[in-house]
């Protein structure tokens, strides 16, 4: 059962993927080269596949796959702008929202979806101290951000939120320094945290505690 789950949830993610693109296009500052979307509708098949292949059959797959295909285009956009536009992070957040709320619906599991809500309103909080305690640090689209991968870390549960807590910024750390070493980036460069956020959310569930 898991590999026709997987086949078709990396089918699902791949279409999307490739359809969702020009919603980067609307606006010039969001804009993505027209290269891009091949490798970005891979990136969203590859996460819609591995989310299916570690979370097994599940009525959260929807919801999961949501932040594979908004996931992947957003870091796209915030890799190449250093941007994570209000117009694709509000749906995102009420898209998730309202497939997590219907998955719950249908299992009666509301203790998830509650974890969900205090972990997306606790990593906004976070965030937000953080962008208010070093201005430049953490951008408000960061902050936004988080109240969408912390919704999804919270709904798997408060070991998952820790994690993405942390990884998120390992791994900006560790793209800082690979950046660096490649002379791709200076110290005084500013590193896009949305792809670090989006990157730990879509590895949460494949920890065996989630």
């Amino acid at each position: 059962m898991f590999i026709p789950l997987f086949a078709s949830c990396t089918l699902a993610g791949l279409i999307a993927g490739w359809y969702v693109f020009p919603l980067a296009q609307r606006e010039e500052r969001t804009a993505l080269p027209p290269g891009w979307r091949i490798t970005t509708a891979a990136l969203t098949g590859a996460a819609g596949g591995l989310l299916a292949w570690v979370a097994g059959p599940s009525w959260a797959i929807p919801a999961f796959l949501l932040l594979a295909v908004l996931g992947v285009l957003l870091a796209a956009i915030d890799a190449r702008h250093k941007l994570l536009p209000n117009r694709l992070v509000a749906p995102f957040l009420l898209g998730a929202l309202l497939l997590l709320a219907a998955a719950c619906l249908i299992t009666g599991d509301w203790d998830r979806l509650l974890g969900g809500i205090l972990g997306g309103a606790g990593l906004f909080a976070v965030y937000l101290a953080l962008a208010l305690i070093r201005p430049g640090g953490i951008g408000m689209g960061d902050v936004k951000l988080a109240a969408v991968v912390g919704l999804y870390a919270g709904y798997l549960g408060f070991s998952s939120w820790l994690f993405v807590l942390m990884a998120a910024f390992l791994l900006s750390a560790v793209a800082g320094v690979t950046l660096l070493l490649a002379r791709r980036a200076t110290r005084n460069s500013e590193i896009p945290f949305g792809p670090a956020m989006i990157l730990a959310s879509l590895l949460a569930p494949a920890l065996p505690y989630s």
